[in-house]
């Protein structure tokens, strides 16, 4: 007959003991486990289990981990328009003006206009082509001498024009094109050298002129379009302006100052003042409805 094996009462003892010491050290790992983990370190940075689990999502945690909480933080970083080189940026431009939506802040940040007018101003490249930008942070310097620089015959302008040779015959193009649909458009001022740009800022001073070298008249790449009948005042109630809105990008043309971006280019609207980009740009421009100043910002600077 068999017998049944029974643990001795200090052996039963020392394994029971055992048991209850890896019992406490795979307790004691799991709790350190949990302090340590993500969740437990942006919990404690004061985010929401919602917040956190977005937080995961964009594979960004240490970007989290290494900033203070602030309320925004996460709203900034899935804009579409987020530049990680200006987050502190951001925040700190937030926190002062609250008031504002988190995509406006974004651009505001990113095309330079937390800065007053004409501070913070860098360089034009002039390397840039046809992209160049110009504005009120991006400066052409006195020497700068546009290339291919061409008269416009009074056919299509009035007084003495001069562009770019490129801008010329897409203008022509654009020009034949609107006339086979009853409509005219006449270029009224174009290229201006430095000197006379200098002039005009000091005749109309900063409400009314830019400053010279922050033109883009400058360039040779910008026009101002007006009609018969028109002016300034009210060319946009113009049909010529209403087929240029959807037309003047196919020729390689944008509104350079639209309604309602003021506070980003720095200008006042400006119903008639086109900027050659070549077709290509002009028209992923048109598309993706920003301003120059925020496409070259987000796309194109270096």
């Amino acid at each position: 007959m068999k017998t049944k094996r029974v643990l001795k009462k200090g052996v039963r003892e020392k394994f029971i003991i055992i048991i209850l010491i890896l019992v406490a050290i795979y307790a004691g790992y799991r709790v350190i486990k949990s302090y340590n983990s993500v969740n437990h370190k942006l919990g404690k940075i004061g985010y929401t289990i919602d917040e956190i689990n977005k937080i995961k999502e964009l594979d960004k945690v240490d970007l989290f981990l290494t900033h203070d909480y602030h309320s925004k933080l996460l709203d900034v970083v899935t804009s579409k328009y987020y530049l990680e080189k200006n987050l502190d940026t951001y925040l700190s431009y937030y926190d002062n003006n609250n008031d504002k939506n988190i995509n406006d802040i974004i651009a505001i940040v990113n095309v330079g206009a937390n800065n007053e007018f004409y501070t913070n101003v860098k360089e034009t490249n002039i390397n840039d082509g046809f992209a160049i930008l110009v504005n009120k942070y991006y400066k052409l310097n006195e020497e700068y001498k546009p290339d291919n620089l061409v008269d416009v015959s009074n056919w299509y302008s009035y007084g003495e024009q001069k562009v770019n040779e490129e801008v010329y015959t897409q203008f022509k193009k654009m020009f034949n094109d609107a006339s086979n649909e009853g409509l005219t458009l006449i270029i009224n001022d174009s290229y201006r050298t430095y000197e006379e740009q200098e002039n005009n800022q000091i005749k109309y001073g900063d409400e009314l002129a830019a400053r010279a070298g922050h033109s883009e008249h400058n360039t040779g790449l910008a026009i101002d379009i007006t009609s018969y009948d028109y002016d300034g005042s009210n060319f946009d109630q113009s049909d010529e302006f209403k087929w240029l809105s959807t037309n003047a990008h196919k020729y390689g043309f944008i509104l350079r100052y639209p309604k309602g971006k003021e506070y980003l280019t720095g200008y006042d609207y400006e119903s008639w003042h086109y900027r050659y980009l070549g077709k290509d740009l002009a028209t992923k421009v048109y598309e993706s409805g920003l301003t120059y100043d925020e496409y070259y910002a987000y796309y194109l600077e270096k």
